[in-house]
């Protein structure tokens, strides 16, 4: 896998829980400064009413896509201005068709603007030159009649990518993110695949994570007290029938027993065949197996990053609590906005594409009194596992995936299994090659 990294930490707490900070580290420097050649940024709002492709393009993806002449190929000036419009409307409508529900949707372009760059950056684009500095940025907006079901967006534009070959340079992939129903998720276009197809799943936020589990419960053992009851009885009075027959030399009382307890017998044959008069002892909750232990983790720990797929800040943390709680939960939901705030102002843009346990070693299982005197199961895990991601920014992406070992603490809390703590051993961050690029197909559901 390369070169790893090996960081041995005393105690990080829910600092390994943070994809994005963590993935944003691990990218070089190089990595996440403005690139030379074509870029565009692309990101996909699904929303109520219209469906919003925000877009932002340096002058050289601009040129790929339309003919443009200007007086100054670095610039746009204020006459030219206007026919810049009309040019990327006609071709995303052409080139990249928007389908609605099935029927095609044409868009408006709105909010176009150029931004005014910083030319001390210049020497990082000795080919494009002051051009692939130059951004414009503006939205499609394809409107709507009602709460769209599905959508698909095909992306046919791949300009060369001169950093990977200068001299025959291959069709650049085109990172992407969608948003839709509150969730946020990476996209990867590239020419062998060319779309995204969308699907309304109107789904909550519990049916969107894995399930956990519930706490083991031994069976309780069903004793038909009452038939039991009648069944000894009716042993009693034949004894006492026996005995008094005996001591009187008269059958007659013997007789009589026989009968009760016929009686007797046919009631208790009743009443075990309904049920009725029937108790549980014993069973009730009990401290899981390893195996069991091991498959309540494993959702548990998948959720907690699930959580990060959310955009507002209630569902996030309403995820979270889905999976965690007590101080870790207050500690990690910070700490999670602290890395978006650092996202954001960095640039870089690190989302979760998949999360592999590698190991997993359940221990310490045993049921214990909390500070509220209630009896619960609790268990530790000592978890390896890998976290894959992509890191984009000015529509390049990277390839990232760290792993860690970690000791966690589960507890069956009030409200289910819940992480109540964390502690990281070991973080090792592997190179791999980018052109291991993981992407969407056509077909990419939420």
């Amino acid at each position: 896998m390369g070169t790893h990294v090996v960081h041995h930490l005393r105690s990080v707490g829910a600092g390994i829980l943070l994809p994005a900070v963590l993935l944003l580290s691990s990218v070089a420097a190089a990595a996440i400064h403005p690139q030379d050649g074509p870029h565009v940024d692309v990101r996909i709002a699904i929303e109520d009413s219209e469906v919003l492709v925000r877009l932002e393009m340096n002058l050289v993806f601009l040129d790929h896509i339309v003919d443009f002449p200007r007086e100054e190929p670095a610039r746009i000036s204020t006459i030219e201005w206007p026919a810049v419009e009309p040019l990327l409307q006609e071709f995303f409508a052409r080139r990249h068709p928007l389908r609605i529900d099935g029927s095609v949707v044409e868009p408006s372009v709105e909010r176009l603007q150029i931004n005014d760059p910083d030319l001390a950056l210049l020497p990082l684009f000795p080919i494009s030159g002051e051009r692939g500095l130059r951004k414009i940025r503006f939205e499609l907006v394809y409107p709507t009649a009602q709460k769209p079901s599905t959508v698909e967006l095909s992306w046919r534009t791949f300009p060369p990518d001169i950093l990977t070959d200068p001299v025959d340079p291959p069709p650049l992939d085109i990172a992407a993110e969608l948003d839709a129903e509150g969730v946020r998720k990476p996209l990867l276009f590239s020419e062998d695949r060319p779309g995204v197809t969308w699907k309304a799943m109107g789904e909550s936020i519990e049916a969107r994570l894995l399930e956990v589990p519930g706490s083991p419960v031994d069976p309780p053992t069903s004793v038909p007290m009452l038939a039991i009851s009648l069944f000894a009885a009716g042993g009693l009075v034949v004894l006492v029938g026996v005995v008094t027959s005996r001591t009187s030399g008269s059958p007659l009382a013997f007789a009589v027993s026989v009968g009760i307890e016929g009686v007797l017998l046919i009631a208790g044959v009743a009443v075990l065949l309904t049920g009725f008069g029937t108790i549980d002892l014993g069973g009730g909750p009990r401290a899981p197996s390893a195996v069991e232990a091991e498959a309540i983790f494993r959702p548990l720990h998948t959720n907690v990053y699930r959580a990060f797929d959310y955009v507002e800040e209630g569902d996030i943390y309403d995820a979270l609590d889905l999976s965690v709680e007590g101080p870790f939960l207050q500690k990690l939901y910070r700490t999670i906005f602290q890395g978006l705030v650092m996202e954001e102002e960095g640039g870089a843009v690190a989302r979760i594409s998949d999360v592999r346990p590698i190991d997993v070693a359940v221990g310490g299982i045993r049921r214990e009194a909390g500070d509220d005197g209630v009896v619960r199961s609790t268990f530790e895990v000592d978890c390896r596992w890998q976290v894959e991601g992509m890191v984009s920014h000015w529509g390049h992406s990277h390839r990232r995936i760290n792993e860690y070992v970690a000791e966690w603490d589960v507890v069956d809390g009030p409200n289910g299994w819940r992480l109540v703590d964390a502690r990281i051993t070991e973080q090792d961050r592997l190179e791999s090659p980018d052109e291991d690029h993981f992407g969407v197909g056509d077909l990419f559901e939420i």
